[in-house]
């Protein structure tokens, strides 16, 4: 049973009010594809392409502004590349957050093994290959790597993605750094839950 005063307290808690919805799918790329277009005619006039009016699809009475296709093509090619770059240096500040490459992976919406052909490739994976180009086996035998740095221990950490765990995948961290340490626990205890829920199948 309930009392009178928790009855009353129940009553008086407010209603947390909905967050705003996120927008839709259809939205977002609708909105992406507006701002990479304003962006690429932007750049080609800048770099001396004339301006003039097309028709949206061909036979349409409705025009907007656009550009020679050679020159709206090649600065197309440019935003693309520019939004990649921009797109590492919030992949390396979502490192240094803390998030993993799954969390990256996940948020990014990529197709499996789209970079590397991989079939089934999981999310982290092709998150990392996103990062440091379209042969990440190849970064890694070579010793290159996607690099941020530390917040616990200050260092610049040499990402080699998810091969042998935290301890040789994160190169550079501090000897004794918490982060580092955390990682490492959270790597063990993912581990020991599947080889649990494997012993447990047999």
């Amino acid at each position: 049973m309930t009392s009178g005063n928790e009855e009353q307290q129940r009553e008086d808690t407010p209603i947390p009010a909905p967050g705003p919805q996120r927008p839709s799918l259809q939205q977002v790329t609708g909105a992406a594809y507006q701002a990479a277009r304003r962006t690429t005619f932007d750049l080609a006039r800048d770099l001396g392409a004339i301006a003039g009016n097309r028709p949206i699809f061909h036979g349409s009475t409705i025009s907007r502004p656009d550009v020679e296709p050679l020159a709206g093509m090649r600065a197309a090619r440019h935003v693309e590349m520019a939004s990649h770059r921009v797109a590492k240096e919030y992949i390396r500040a979502a490192r240094e957050a803390g998030y993993t490459w799954d969390d990256i992976g996940n948020e990014l919406e990529l197709l499996s093994g789209f970079m590397t052909g991989h079939i089934n490739e999981n999310v982290a994976d092709t998150a990392y290959s996103y990062a440091v180009g379209p042969d990440p086996e190849t970064a890694r035998y070579y010793g290159q790597s996607f690099t941020w740095t530390c917040q616990s221990c200050t260092n610049v950490i040499h990402d080699h993605g998810m091969c042998n765990g935290p301890a040789d995948d994160e190169e550079g961290h501090a000897e004794r750094c918490s982060r580092l340490a955390a990682t490492i626990d959270a790597w063990n205890a993912q581990w020991d839950a599947i080889e649990a829920d494997w012993e447990a199948g047999q």
